[in-house]
């Protein structure tokens, strides 16, 4: 009985341990204070981009295989530009994918860049988009 005891008190340790343990500083993701703003260009220009979403995967330099991103926000106008911003990112590995519409092809867009962070400030990054 008390081996039975002890073995649950184990367990309960553990599982306690286990859920209180934080996001290790410096891991790709939420808990920095680095903020990323996309700016979305097909072929070099950033007007004509329509409905406009950016997608974030995190700790990689690659898509995920699944097609399963960690974070999406729709774009937002400003001026003639859409933008869309990630904020309080740690440093890392991030893949970046957008996609949308242009209206002086008349056709969807789409694409995707590796991005690295670096320092703990205000990017910005120019997301290429091509033809889908």
């Amino acid at each position: 009985m008390r081996l039975l005891k002890l073995f649950a008190l184990l367990i309960s340790f553990s599982v306690a341990m286990y859920s209180c343990t934080k996001k290790k500083a410096g891991t790709p993701g939420k808990g920095g204070n680095a903020s990323l703003m996309l700016y979305p260009q097909h072929h070099g220009v950033e007007r004509n981009l329509t409905n406009m979403k950016v997608y974030i995967k995190y700790n990689t330099q690659v898509p995920p295989s699944n097609g399963v991103y960690d974070d999406s926000i729709a774009c937002t106008k400003t001026d003639t530009m859409s933008v869309g911003t990630f904020s309080g990112l740690n440093n890392g590995a991030y893949y970046l994918y957008g996609y949308g519409y242009d209206t002086s092809i008349h056709g969807n867009v789409k694409g995707g860049i590796p991005y690295t962070i670096t320092t703990q400030n205000s990017q910005t990054v120019l997301l290429p988009v091509s033809e889908d």
